[in-house]
């Protein structure tokens, strides 16, 4: 007679392998940012309409109000156009650009280097590091008793201290997967992410840095300037170039028409960059010959931006009906205009009487809305669409919410910029001929009015971006695609 084999007890069993606290399979540090990134849009498009309100109904919508401390004095939070003006322009660069451009560069380098990311966990822990950061700070820049100054800047020390190490684990990560590859010339596109890597992290370690040595309000707004500027050149166009030069050639499935002029542009936007940063330095203390110079390299970065451009319209050769259907490829397009309009509008505002006329308008703000909600925002959406499937494993085609996505965010941030834009030069106008406050406060309304109505659309597109992500998550059929590793992977893998 058989004998039953005694089963054994809860207590009597192996113990199971226990997995790790932080997530480490392939994509998780991606997936993570992409989320992340699309939250802090629809949070930064908010802040935005906020911030329209508070140009056109300041004394209504500001507000000051003491938030209680267990020891020293109670904190004073200030709502007014300056701080709500300051997270805006914070959610949108260090909340949506941040991590989605990290998001880009996790997605993007194994698949172009044919390798695993170096260090998964790392890389999802720099998730948790950078938006515990973005979000310590978003909400300090309305405490004006902490907050430092300087748009991109707003941050005390430990806050910068977070987002530093946040950063640097994602930096070690990246370069770590790039020597890991070093048998193989990386393309392009790892060049642009490297150097916006090291832009950030050295233009934000000088703006956290700079304001300890108490040097004055002056040194320390000049700073600020230079810190922004750089941020913008180097971080929102660099990994907005990376993408680009991903994204087109593999959702046209041509090869890049040229590899060569590629790396041609790479050098001259990082040579020209470097001369532009210096003409963020507009103060009469600093020399005439130095802002010149300035002011020269902002013209000469049309140059790498055409030259990149360019190569991306031709690699487009035989696909441009790709154009007519919403997806990567519009995107794309859309993000290669605003990149153009940028460089031509800040090459406009960089001539000495321009500069004169705009200065201290609107102007500044509206070009700058073309970088960042137009050139770098449609290029990481050309990437997310591209990659959304592949990081959540669904077959996903787009639907009616990719169009609304599209379109409401291309009209908000052209009538946003252009109502900005000649807000400013009217704004500058009134200035030269001597009007009279209330003139300008009342011109200048309109104008407010306009961009207001632009934001909308663009907060418009974005909640149709974060709809579409939830619904592709839960509605789409599950499906699986490759994820470059190893020996087996290519560079031109999915």
């Amino acid at each position: 007679m058989a004998v039953n084999p005694k089963k054994l007890r809860p207590y009597d069993e192996p113990p199971r392998p226990r997995g790790s606290m932080i997530p480490g399979a392939p994509d998780t540090a991606a997936r993570g940012f992409t989320v992340m990134a699309m939250l802090w849009l629809a949070a930064a498009t908010g802040i935005g309409l906020l911030w329209v309100g508070m140009q056109l109904f300041g004394d209504q919508l500001a507000m000051t109000f003491e938030i209680p401390m267990p020891v020293g004095d109670p904190l004073n939070m200030e709502l007014s156009a300056a701080t709500v003006g300051a997270g805006f322009t914070n959610a949108l660069v260090y909340g949506w650009i941040g991590n989605a451009g990290l998001a880009a560069i996790f997605f993007i380098t194994p698949r172009i280097l044919g390798v695993r990311l170096a260090d998964e966990p790392m890389a999802f822990l720099s998730l948790f590091v950078w938006n515990v950061g973005v979000a310590a700070g978003i909400g300090i820049v309305y405490l004006p008793s902490i907050a430092a100054t300087g748009m991109l800047s707003e941050f005390p020390l430990p806050v910068d201290g977070v987002l530093l190490l946040g950063l640097l684990l994602a930096t070690y990560v990246f370069f770590r997967t790039v020597l890991e590859a070093r048998d193989r010339m990386p393309y392009v596109s790892v060049w642009f992410f490297g150097l916006a890597l090291l832009g950030l992290l050295g233009a934000y370690t000088l703006g956290s840095g700079f304001p300890v040595l108490n040097l004055g309000e002056a040194p320390d707004a000049l700073v600020a300037a230079f810190v922004a500027r750089a941020i913008e050149v180097y971080w929102v166009m660099g990994v907005a170039l990376g993408a680009l030069f991903y994204v087109i050639p593999r959702a046209t499935g041509n090869a890049l028409y040229s590899s060569p002029l590629a790396l041609v542009a790479w050098l001259l936007w990082a040579g020209f960059g470097a001369i532009s940063v210096v003409g963020a330095l507009v103060d009469s203390s600093v020399p005439y010959a130095i802002t010149s110079i300035g002011n020269a390299g902002t013209i000469l970065l049309v140059a790498p931006i055409v030259l990149a451009v360019a190569n991306l319209a031709m690699s487009l050769q035989g696909r441009w009906t790709l154009a007519l259907a919403p997806g990567a490829v519009g995107f794309a397009l859309v993000s290669m205009a605003f990149a153009l309009a940028t460089v031509v509008l800040e090459a406009i505002g960089a001539l000495r009487s321009v500069q004169g006329l705009v200065s201290g308008t609107e102007w500044p703000m509206a070009v700058w809305l073309f970088s960042v909600g137009g050139f770098s925002t449609f290029a990481l959406y050309a990437l997310l669409d591209h990659a959304g499937p592949r990081l959540f494993r669904r077959d996903w085609r787009g639907s009616v919410l990719t169009d609304a996505q599209l379109w409401a965010t291309f009209s908000g941030v052209t009538i946003a910029g252009l109502a900005l834009m000649a807000g400013g030069l009217a704004h500058g106008s009134l200035i030269r001929d001597g009007a009279p406050a209330a003139q300008i406060s009342s011109t200048m309304a309109w104008f407010w009015v306009a961009a207001g109505g632009g934001l909308g659309l663009v907060a418009l597109g974005g909640l149709s971006a974060l709809v579409g992500l939830f619904l592709m998550y839960t509605t789409a059929h599950r499906a699986e695609y490759s994820v470059g590793s190893g020996a087996t992977a290519t560079a031109a893998g999915h």
